[in-house]
């Protein structure tokens, strides 16, 4: 391999990717923060809007609190966006862990180390 001005291009291009990753993951530890707190409680409504959306107050009738956040479709759907995440970047750690791995692997095979683990014997 011969060396050429597309391996800078490259190493631009991932220094990019890095600054992106870096910016995402704090938008949702952001997110994370505020949606720890939501999750437990309804969602909130414009000032003058009622629960149904009619904008008529409710002049009548006990408030139920714990069952507005039960059935709260807006606070469900923060919940379910935390499962989302749950599920979903577990996949991204691993693969950002697998290029680490290999880029490791590669710097040490430059470096001229063994990049075969030694086997221990008994």
């Amino acid at each position: 391999m011969t060396y050429s001005p597309d391996h800078a291009k490259e190493a631009v291009r991932l220094v990019r990717f890095l600054d992106e990753i870096d910016q995402a993951v704090s938008e949702i530890r952001q997110f994370v923060s505020a949606y720890g707190d939501a999750v437990t409680m309804p969602g909130r409504r414009r000032l003058g809007v009622d629960a149904d959306g009619t904008g008529r107050q409710a002049t009548h009738g006990p408030s139920r609190p714990t069952e507005d956040a039960a059935i709260c479709e807006r606070r469900a759907a923060l919940y379910d966006e935390l499962n989302n995440g749950a599920k979903w970047l577990p996949y991204a750690v691993a693969a950002v862990r697998g290029v680490s791995a290999s880029m490791d692997r590669a710097l040490s095979a430059w470096e001229g180390e063994d990049t075969v683990p030694a086997v221990q014997g008994d």
